[in-house]
């Protein structure tokens, strides 16, 4: 149930936990790429924060419908699957399933979740600063200018030129992008300074936290990049998911009253369309399958590019996208 405006927490595992996301310099740079091509195929989209383990990444965003948030977290895990698979010479599958999505229902989870994912490296005990880990992660935009720069590898234009006699060397191929990250609503009216000071609190609270339950010193990022991408932990320490983020009793079972009646109404739905397929897919022959269902926006919903979840044209950015350039050398 994607929710227009409202903000999810994503999470992707790698498949049988698998160190598939090892936080080196190259691999941060293609992750970043991704998330920048990313917003700006889905113009619709704000990116609040996200960070990238070895093994699993945590990401908070919304959007104005929910088509393109949904497509946006595909496009993002396709593409990281296959940039991280290359670079590792991984084969098979990448993701152990498809990612978990929670909405945040209120603006103190909000703020909860935010501190969650800055957390991430820290409550585990892997670095002792926020700052330390390596790997893809918005802490430092959030603690600059909500901007950050990545790598976006053509690979289109690279297999058709390696048909050529004399293909053009691998760095033309590559696009300096930027990351832009959008302030969670309730403190987007705050001056540039005074969103840095409250993430700068928030970080501050997660070390102090993990400082004063630490029981042994960091791991370090010296050990961690040591690892190889195919070792896996000798512990699992995944969980269930809830069904939704919120900071009061009442706000939870707000929204599991919600999610119950789009359940009763989808399972509807759906069991019409079976009942009724020859009717509402005359022209698919018989015994096939028609393709799967756009998604349906709310009644209020404006037309407007993205509200289906389009892509933009290859080099047709929207007005106001990021633009990208070149990179040198």
């Amino acid at each position: 149930m994607y929710r227009r405006r409202s903000i999810f927490e994503f999470m992707s595992r790698t498949v049988e936990e698998r160190f598939l996301l090892p936080p080196t310099e190259e691999g941060r740079l293609l992750i970043l790429g991704v998330l920048a091509r990313a917003l700006w195929t889905y113009p619709l989209v704000q990116l609040y924060a996200f960070t990238f383990l070895s093994n699993h990444y945590h990401l908070l965003a919304s959007a104005l419908d929910g088509g393109s948030l949904a497509r946006f977290i595909g496009y993002i895990n396709s593409n990281i699957a296959r940039e991280m698979a290359r670079l590792h010479g991984w084969k098979g599958r990448f993701w152990n399933d498809r990612a978990s999505v929670i909405e945040v229902v209120d603006d103190d989870a909000v703020v909860d979740r935010l501190r969650y994912v800055i957390s991430q490296g820290v409550k585990e005990g892997l670095v002792g600063h926020a700052l330390d880990w390596t790997g893809a992660s918005s802490t430092p935009a959030l603690l600059g200018d909500m901007q950050l720069d990545g790598i976006w590898v053509n690979r289109d234009r690279q297999t058709r030129a390696a048909r050529r006699a004399k293909p053009p060397a691998p760095k033309s191929f590559e696009e300096l992008v930027e990351v832009r990250l959008t302030p969670i609503p309730q403190w987007a009216h705050l001056a540039a300074d005074q969103l840095r000071a409250r993430h700068q609190a928030l970080v501050d609270e997660v070390e102090a936290r993990a400082a004063s339950t630490r029981s042994a010193p960091p791991l370090g990022m010296r050990a961690i990049l040591a690892q190889s991408a195919f070792a896996r932990p000798a512990e699992s320490k995944q969980s269930r998911p809830p069904l939704c983020h919120a900071s009061t009793e009442a706000s939870r079972r707000g929204f599991h009253e919600i999610y119950r009646a789009f359940v009763d109404a989808f399972r509807s739905a759906a069991n019409s369309i079976r009942e009724r397929a020859h009717q509402l897919f005359p022209g698919f022959p018989p015994n096939g399958f028609p393709r799967p269902l756009a998604f349906v926006p709310e009644p209020s919903d404006p037309a407007r590019p993205g509200a289906q979840g389009c892509q933009w044209p290859s080099g047709s950015p929207p007005l106001g996208a990021p633009q990208v350039a070149p990179m040198s050398g």
